[in-house]
């Protein structure tokens, strides 16, 4: 086998491995056959370089592709419910200038569980990830009650994520991942934009209601998705 001809063959297989594409069994019988058509011998093959390991927060993954099915159904389901509990708030706001920002921010929240649960139909999976009962039940009480005055429910998003970077650290972290599929790579790097304008609206809102929040505790009431 020629030279270059190896060397590619060896590229690609480690790709393959690496990725998580073929068993260690697959690795080592390429490896041997790559060696003896080389006429070395079996024995002199490389040990198999570690397969990589893909992550979302405190979970692994053996593929791009698993990493992202799991988060694409995740972030889908907090979306599509901030949709819904963004919804309930406008439709209580007294404050007409919160009103109209929350109008942004619902269909934003909303669009996104859409175009989510359509890239994961793409890649071959279906949404399953739900979001506790508990939290849902808490979250439209709280968003949906005319009792609960606007700036509360600010200061509770607010209070909840105080750093709009470590919000959005997640997605970074799967974006830093992708190698393959540069579609849904452009699709979360375009919603990272509009979570990023979504928490600066809060933030600006907060300023203008002279909300101090600056101890970052978290809020006992979630501020949806």
């Amino acid at each position: 086998m020629a030279a270059i001809d190896k060397q590619f063959e060896l590229r690609q297989l480690l790709k393959a491995y690496r990725k998580g594409l073929i068993s260690d069994e697959i690795f080592e019988d390429q490896m041997r056959e790559i060696q003896l058509g080389d006429g070395g011998p079996a024995a002199s093959a490389p040990p198999p370089a570690p397969a990589r390991v893909y992550r979302v927060r405190d979970k692994t993954f053996a593929s791009e592709r698993e990493m992202l099915v799991h988060f694409l159904d995740e972030f889908r389901a907090g979306e599509a419910f901030g949709g819904v509990i963004f919804s309930l708030w406008t439709e209580v706001a007294q404050d007409p200038a919160i009103r109209g920002g929350l109008r942004a921010v619902c269909e934003r929240e909303a669009m996104h569980g859409r175009v989510l649960a359509a890239r994961l139909g793409e890649i071959g999976a279906q949404p399953t990830a739900t979001l506790p009962e508990s939290f849902r039940e808490s979250a439209r009480a709280r968003l949906g009650s005319p009792h609960v005055a606007d700036a509360d429910k600010v200061a509770d998003f607010l209070k909840q994520i105080p750093d709009a970077e470590a919000a959005v650290a997640p997605i970074r972290e799967v974006l830093s991942q992708i190698e393959d599929d540069l579609e849904t790579c452009a699709l979360l790097s375009a919603i990272l934009e509009d979570e990023l304008a979504t928490i600066r609206w809060f933030q600006e809102t907060g300023r203008a209601l002279g909300l101090d929040t600056s101890d970052g505790a978290e809020s006992a009431a979630p501020a949806g998705g």
